[in-house]
């Protein structure tokens, strides 16, 4: 599918206008553990879990290259590095963004626990909904690693078909 209809279509689901209020309406579907957006989501990228599709959506029209030098992990990166890690049942991603490496780790270790760190709060929402959209166990920190100051966390736990989120320190 390309950007431009998988952006369209991911509005057109979430009942909204703009690319900008698509982290809102994520955030609003993974705090109220809207499976019905889960699942009609699944449906548009055909159940396709091995990309991070909504990666793309926000890499293209959202990411801070200028100014936060956000850029993201590639497939390919994401694959070697999740080698390197071999049977480890824990992973921790420190700059997590939308969640591709993690992801990347979810089909190589579907068992694993993530741990996952991000700083931006724009790009939180995108890596909630990546990891109930595939029912992983995860704990989730809005946080600076650098200043180890943590401003809110989620913990994902598996669900039927898809994580229940549940937000254990909501932002200061």
């Amino acid at each position: 599918m390309e950007l431009l209809e998988l952006k369209n279509k991911t509005l057109e689901l979430f009942e909204i206008d703009s690319v900008d209020a698509l982290g809102n309406a994520l955030m609003c579907s993974c705090k109220n553990n809207e499976v019905e957006k889960f699942q009609k989501f699944d449906e548009l990228i055909e159940h396709d879990m091995s990309k991070d599709y909504l990666q793309m959506i926000f890499q293209y029209y959202m990411a801070d290259r200028k100014d936060k030098k956000q850029d993201y992990t590639p497939a390919c990166l994401g694959k070697f590095l999740s080698k390197l890690l071999g049977e480890s049942i824990e992973t921790i991603d420190m700059c997590a963004g939308s969640g591709s490496l993690t992801i990347q780790r979810c089909l190589d270790n579907p068992d694993g626990k993530m741990i996952c760190y991000e700083i931006d709060e724009n790009v939180i929402p995108y890596l909630l909904f990546n990891l109930a959209l595939r029912n992983k166990t995860a704990e989730v920190y809005r946080s600076d690693i650098l200043q180890e100051e943590i401003y809110e966390s989620y913990v994902i736990q598996k669900g039927d078909k898809y994580g229940k989120i549940t937000c254990i320190k909501p932002s200061i």
